[in-house]
């Protein structure tokens, strides 16, 4: 994934390759979380509830996460300047290619509503790049999702502990439509508080 940003991404949009550092973290990790720091860094937790951004990863396979905002904001103003990019691309030795947008906020519609235009915007821009495209032929689980460590109430609640007994049911996150992404060939899944998304 590295080479393929550094490299591949920046020559097919004729930019000059990017030397921008720590755009990548790999772990093997049965269980990890990620963060979007305030610096714009990636952090990677192994401690429950650390990060925003949960994962599973049952088969101990080799993960790379790419700073994928990190990297299109270290590309030149006239390229990156109003491009939607999300935070993180996670990828797998297996099946697995995740497009991610993290968040900490209570404010789920709004930012839900951000994240699909963010997620889709990145999500075109890789593919018309031959080499993301050949690797997206690779992959079986193709996702885009929107992660939140908040919760929220469905709107007849008023307790947050109520919906945490939901999202406690469906710890595997909700598979939501968004036409535009799934004409890519990729489903928009959404993960809020305690869900965690499983690599398979």
């Amino acid at each position: 994934m590295e080479d393929l940003l550094r490299n591949n991404y920046t020559a097919h949009y004729d930019l000059p390759v990017c030397t921008e550092p720590n755009l990548v973290i790999q772990t093997n990790e049965t269980y990890f979380e990620v963060e979007d720091t305030v610096t714009r860094e990636t952090a990677l937790h192994t401690i429950n509830g650390d990060g925003m951004a949960r994962f599973s990863n049952p088969n101990a396979s080799a993960i790379t996460i790419a700073n994928y905002d990190k990297f299109v904001t270290s590309l030149p103003n006239d390229f990156q300047r109003g491009k939607g990019r999300c935070d993180i691309i996670v990828c797998d030795d297996g099946r697995n290619l995740i497009l991610g947008e993290i968040k900490d906020s209570p404010n789920i519609k709004q930012h839900r509503k951000k994240a699909k235009k963010q997620l889709y915007e990145s999500l075109t821009t890789l593919m018309a790049v031959p080499q993301f495209l050949a690797l997206t032929n690779n992959k079986t689980i193709k996702r885009c999702c929107y992660f939140n460590k908040q919760t929220s109430s469905p709107a007849i609640l008023t307790a947050t502990t109520a919906f945490n007994r939901l999202s406690l049911i469906f710890q595997d996150g909700f598979q939501m439509n968004y036409p535009a992404i799934e004409g890519q060939n990729f489903e928009f899944w959404e993960y809020l508080g305690r869900q965690t998304l499983t690599l398979r």
